[in-house]
């Protein structure tokens, strides 16, 4: 199956100030540790199932919210340039492990297409992320293009935390 992004809309974008090295936010970026501590959505856990970290290689997870079952998710890596850019698609998983839908978003897409590039610039690195749905219908499309506010504000939560760990201010264990 073809994983390139859905070129028929504009996609989602967003930057973010990082004040620390490249190396050290790639370090967590590519570790499940520090991952599973610091991506998870805002009121959530979530628990890193496993990390192949090379081209091909997935990222699987669950996360658990109060009241609710765990949502599985994963993310297969299409590109990784150490220490620059992270290329991977994401989807959520059923029980069965196979691409399911978005348990309070319908017509979310099942694949989206993430870049994440870390560019050095004066007092840390700059994170820019692309997102784009793969495969999508036009409910698909018109909701993921419906959720950039949301999306924003989660990622805004996830790169504050990303900060906090990174300034020494929340501990990680490996």
């Amino acid at each position: 199956m073809d994983m390139r992004a859905d070129p028929r809309r504009v996609a989602f974008a967003q930057t973010h100030l990082v004040a620390a090295p490249r190396d050290r936010v790639w370090a967590a970026l590519s570790d499940a540790g520090r991952l599973a501590h610091w991506w998870s959505p805002a009121g959530a856990k979530m628990h890193a199932a496993s990390l192949s970290f090379h081209l091909g290689g997935c990222f699987l997870y669950a996360t658990e919210r109060p009241n609710e079952p765990p949502c599985w998710g994963r993310w297969v890596y299409r590109d990784i340039i150490e220490p620059a850019r992270l290329v991977f698609v994401a989807s959520l998983l059923n029980a069965k492990g196979s691409v399911t839908r978005h348990p309070r978003v319908p017509h979310w897409p099942r694949y989206v297409h993430h870049t994440l590039d870390l560019v050095d610039v004066a007092g840390g690195t700059e994170l820019r992320l692309c997102s784009r749905p793969v495969h999508a219908s036009e409910a698909e499309i018109r909701a993921f293009e419906d959720r950039h506010d949301s999306l924003r504000s989660d990622l805004a939560d996830a790169w504050a935390r990303l900060d906090a760990y990174l300034a020494g201010e929340i501990e990680i264990q490996a």
